[in-house]
Protein backbone atom coordinates (compact mmCIF):
# COMPACT_ATOMS: atom_id res chain seq x y z
CA UNK A 1 0.00 0.00 0.00
CA UNK A 2 3.16 2.20 0.15
CA UNK A 3 4.01 1.48 -3.30
CA UNK A 4 3.43 5.41 -4.36
CA UNK A 5 5.20 6.72 -1.38
CA UNK A 6 8.22 4.57 -1.91
CA UNK A 7 8.45 6.07 -5.31
CA UNK A 8 7.48 9.66 -4.33
CA UNK A 9 10.17 9.27 -1.70
CA UNK A 10 12.78 7.66 -4.48
CA UNK A 11 12.82 10.82 -6.41
CA UNK A 12 14.81 12.45 -3.80
CA UNK A 13 17.29 9.61 -3.47
CA UNK A 14 17.43 5.70 -4.18
CA UNK A 15 16.04 3.91 -1.25
CA UNK A 16 17.34 0.90 0.00
CA UNK A 17 16.33 -2.61 0.24
CA UNK A 18 15.72 -2.67 4.28
CA UNK A 19 14.46 1.12 3.80
CA UNK A 20 11.33 0.21 1.40
CA UNK A 21 10.84 -2.66 3.54
CA UNK A 22 10.28 -0.25 6.51
CA UNK A 23 8.05 1.90 4.72
CA UNK A 24 5.91 -1.23 3.42
CA UNK A 25 5.74 -2.61 6.92
CA UNK A 26 4.07 0.50 8.40
CA UNK A 27 1.03 -0.28 10.13
CA UNK A 28 -1.58 1.24 8.14
CA UNK A 29 -5.07 1.37 9.68
CA UNK A 30 -6.74 2.17 6.01
CA UNK A 31 -10.07 3.76 5.59
CA UNK A 32 -12.30 4.95 2.77
CA UNK A 33 -13.69 8.72 2.69
CA UNK A 34 -16.79 9.36 0.52
CA UNK A 35 -16.36 12.56 -1.70
CA UNK A 36 -15.92 15.61 0.64
CA UNK A 37 -15.39 13.56 3.29
CA UNK A 38 -12.99 14.84 6.29
CA UNK A 39 -10.15 13.51 6.70
CA UNK A 40 -8.45 15.89 9.02
CA UNK A 41 -10.49 18.66 10.87
CA UNK A 42 -9.15 22.34 11.51
CA UNK A 43 -8.27 22.50 15.63
CA UNK A 44 -7.69 18.97 15.85
CA UNK A 45 -4.61 17.22 17.20
CA UNK A 46 -3.82 14.16 15.58
CA UNK A 47 -1.90 11.18 17.12
CA UNK A 48 -2.09 9.97 13.83
CA UNK A 49 -0.63 11.13 9.96
CA UNK A 50 -2.61 10.03 7.04
CA UNK A 51 -1.24 8.86 3.62
CA UNK A 52 -3.35 9.19 0.59
CA UNK A 53 -3.47 5.81 -1.31
CA UNK A 54 -5.90 6.14 -3.83
CA UNK A 55 -8.03 9.23 -5.06
CA UNK A 56 -7.42 13.07 -4.60
CA UNK A 57 -7.41 15.20 -1.30
CA UNK A 58 -6.98 18.85 -0.78
CA UNK A 59 -5.81 21.23 2.50
CA UNK A 60 -7.97 24.21 3.00
CA UNK A 61 -8.76 26.67 5.68
CA UNK A 62 -12.49 28.12 6.88
CA UNK A 63 -12.34 31.75 7.27
CA UNK A 64 -14.59 33.61 9.81
CA UNK A 65 -17.12 34.37 7.05
CA UNK A 66 -17.50 30.55 6.30
CA UNK A 67 -15.43 30.99 2.93
CA UNK A 68 -13.40 28.16 2.33
CA UNK A 69 -9.63 28.81 0.72
CA UNK A 70 -7.64 25.31 -0.86
CA UNK A 71 -4.35 26.11 -0.08
CA UNK A 72 -2.86 22.83 -1.42
CA UNK A 73 -4.23 19.47 -3.62
CA UNK A 74 -2.30 15.80 -2.85
CA UNK A 75 -2.26 12.84 -4.57
CA UNK A 76 -1.39 9.35 -4.05
CA UNK A 77 1.93 8.97 -2.59
CA UNK A 78 1.79 12.06 -0.63
CA UNK A 79 1.30 12.70 3.32
CA UNK A 80 -1.18 14.75 3.40
CA UNK A 81 -0.94 15.75 7.20
CA UNK A 82 3.18 14.83 8.07
CA UNK A 83 3.52 18.15 9.67
CA UNK A 84 1.10 17.08 12.86
CA UNK A 85 4.05 15.33 14.27
CA UNK A 86 4.91 18.79 15.11
CA UNK A 87 1.97 21.26 14.34
CA UNK A 88 -0.62 21.32 17.08
CA UNK A 89 -3.42 21.83 16.76
CA UNK A 90 -3.85 21.91 13.00
CA UNK A 91 -4.46 24.87 11.54
CA UNK A 92 -6.12 23.95 8.56
CA UNK A 93 -8.28 20.80 7.37
CA UNK A 94 -8.01 18.11 4.80
CA UNK A 95 -11.19 16.30 2.80
CA UNK A 96 -11.08 14.25 0.04
CA UNK A 97 -11.93 15.62 -3.12
CA UNK A 98 -12.94 12.25 -4.83
CA UNK A 99 -13.40 9.06 -3.29
CA UNK A 100 -10.40 8.47 -1.47
CA UNK A 101 -8.57 5.70 0.20
CA UNK A 102 -6.49 6.80 3.32
CA UNK A 103 -3.80 5.18 5.49
CA UNK A 104 -3.39 6.36 8.99
CA UNK A 105 -0.51 5.63 10.62
CA UNK A 106 0.31 6.34 14.45
CA UNK A 107 3.15 9.31 14.99
CA UNK A 108 4.56 6.93 17.39
CA UNK A 109 5.32 4.55 14.40
CA UNK A 110 6.33 7.26 12.23
CA UNK A 111 8.67 8.27 14.80
CA UNK A 112 10.04 4.78 15.43
CA UNK A 113 10.76 4.79 11.98
CA UNK A 114 12.88 8.23 11.57
CA UNK A 115 14.97 7.24 14.52
CA UNK A 116 15.83 4.14 12.87
CA UNK A 117 16.13 5.56 9.53
CA UNK A 118 18.09 8.73 8.95
CA UNK A 119 17.98 8.79 5.13
CA UNK A 120 14.20 8.00 4.99
CA UNK A 121 13.97 10.91 7.82
CA UNK A 122 15.90 13.17 4.74
CA UNK A 123 13.78 12.23 2.28
CA UNK A 124 10.05 12.69 4.44
CA UNK A 125 11.54 16.50 5.04
CA UNK A 126 12.24 16.60 1.02
CA UNK A 127 8.46 15.48 0.62
CA UNK A 128 7.59 18.41 3.16
CA UNK A 129 9.70 20.91 1.39
CA UNK A 130 8.10 20.26 -1.84
CA UNK A 131 4.93 21.43 -0.11
CA UNK A 132 6.38 23.84 0.47
CA UNK A 133 7.99 24.77 -3.00
CA UNK A 134 4.70 24.11 -4.58
CA UNK A 135 2.98 26.59 -1.96
CA UNK A 136 5.32 29.20 -3.28
CA UNK A 137 4.15 28.64 -6.71
CA UNK A 138 0.72 28.40 -6.25
CA UNK A 139 1.15 32.24 -4.45
CA UNK A 140 3.22 33.63 -7.33
CA UNK A 141 1.06 32.64 -9.88
CA UNK A 142 -2.57 33.85 -7.85
CA UNK A 143 -3.47 37.38 -8.62
CA UNK A 144 -0.55 37.39 -11.03
CA UNK A 145 -1.89 35.70 -14.02
CA UNK A 146 -5.86 35.70 -15.88
CA UNK A 147 -8.19 33.50 -14.99
CA UNK A 148 -7.17 30.95 -18.23
CA UNK A 149 -3.71 30.70 -17.47
CA UNK A 150 -3.95 30.00 -13.47
CA UNK A 151 -5.85 27.11 -14.30
CA UNK A 152 -3.68 26.55 -17.45
CA UNK A 153 -0.94 26.52 -14.47
CA UNK A 154 -2.64 23.88 -12.87
CA UNK A 155 -3.60 21.69 -15.26
CA UNK A 156 -0.06 21.11 -16.10
CA UNK A 157 0.68 20.85 -12.33
CA UNK A 158 -1.19 18.26 -11.72
CA UNK A 159 -0.77 16.18 -15.23
CA UNK A 160 3.10 16.59 -14.00
CA UNK A 161 2.60 15.46 -10.12
CA UNK A 162 -0.13 12.77 -11.06
CA UNK A 163 2.31 11.17 -14.07
CA UNK A 164 5.29 10.99 -11.84
CA UNK A 165 2.84 8.54 -9.51
CA UNK A 166 2.04 6.96 -12.25
CA UNK A 167 -1.75 8.01 -12.61
CA UNK A 168 -1.31 9.68 -16.63
CA UNK A 169 -2.78 7.34 -19.04
CA UNK A 170 -2.95 8.32 -22.41
CA UNK A 171 -2.29 11.82 -21.39
CA UNK A 172 -5.23 11.98 -18.98
CA UNK A 173 -6.31 11.44 -15.53
CA UNK A 174 -8.73 11.30 -13.48
CA UNK A 175 -10.15 14.91 -11.76
CA UNK A 176 -13.09 15.57 -9.63
CA UNK A 177 -13.14 18.79 -8.87
CA UNK A 178 -15.88 20.45 -9.01
CA UNK A 179 -15.87 24.33 -10.81
CA UNK A 180 -16.59 25.85 -7.12
CA UNK A 181 -13.25 23.93 -5.88
CA UNK A 182 -11.02 25.12 -9.02
CA UNK A 183 -12.46 28.60 -7.34
CA UNK A 184 -11.40 27.99 -4.38
CA UNK A 185 -7.63 26.84 -5.75
CA UNK A 186 -7.69 30.32 -7.39
CA UNK A 187 -9.09 32.37 -5.41
CA UNK A 188 -11.55 32.65 -8.51
CA UNK A 189 -15.31 33.05 -8.77
CA UNK A 190 -16.94 30.08 -10.22
CA UNK A 191 -18.61 32.02 -13.06
CA UNK A 192 -14.70 32.79 -13.63
CA UNK A 193 -13.60 29.09 -14.03
CA UNK A 194 -16.37 28.23 -16.15
CA UNK A 195 -15.23 31.24 -18.99
CA UNK A 196 -11.71 30.13 -18.60
CA UNK A 197 -12.73 26.55 -18.86
CA UNK A 198 -14.55 27.04 -21.62
CA UNK A 199 -11.87 28.69 -23.36
CA UNK A 200 -9.60 26.21 -22.88
CA UNK A 201 -12.08 23.33 -24.45
CA UNK A 202 -12.26 25.86 -27.00
CA UNK A 203 -8.38 26.02 -28.10
CA UNK A 204 -8.38 22.45 -27.95
CA UNK A 205 -5.97 22.52 -24.64
CA UNK A 206 -8.10 20.30 -22.18
CA UNK A 207 -11.09 17.80 -22.52
CA UNK A 208 -12.51 17.55 -19.36
CA UNK A 209 -14.93 14.98 -19.27
CA UNK A 210 -16.76 12.38 -17.01
CA UNK A 211 -14.48 12.97 -14.08
CA UNK A 212 -11.36 12.80 -16.18
CA UNK A 213 -9.26 15.62 -17.23
CA UNK A 214 -7.14 14.57 -20.79
CA UNK A 215 -4.37 16.94 -22.64
CA UNK A 216 -4.56 16.42 -26.02
CA UNK A 217 -0.71 18.39 -26.07
CA UNK A 218 1.04 19.23 -23.01
CA UNK A 219 3.76 20.93 -24.53
CA UNK A 220 1.18 23.16 -26.19
CA UNK A 221 -0.60 23.59 -22.54
CA UNK A 222 2.96 23.93 -21.04
CA UNK A 223 3.57 27.39 -23.40
CA UNK A 224 0.30 28.75 -22.42
CA UNK A 225 0.88 28.74 -18.98
CA UNK A 226 4.66 29.44 -19.17
CA UNK A 227 4.37 26.74 -16.80
CA UNK A 228 8.32 25.81 -15.62
CA UNK A 229 8.01 22.24 -13.83
CA UNK A 230 11.48 23.06 -11.58
CA UNK A 231 9.67 23.21 -8.71
CA UNK A 232 8.38 19.81 -8.52
CA UNK A 233 12.08 18.53 -8.94
CA UNK A 234 10.59 15.63 -10.86
CA UNK A 235 14.17 14.34 -12.05
CA UNK A 236 16.09 14.79 -8.80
Amino acid sequence: MTDYLIRKLSRYAPLAEDERAALSALPLRVRDYPRGGVIVHQGSRPEESSMLLEGIAFRYKLLPDGARQIVSLQIPGDFVDLHSLVLKPIDHAVAAASPARVGHVSHQAVEALLVRYPRVTRALMWGMALDGAINREWLTIMGRRSAYEQLAHLFCELYFRMDGAGQVEDGSFRLELTQAELGDVCGLSTVHVNRSLQALRRDGLIVLENHRLSIPDIGALVKVAEFDPAYLHLLE
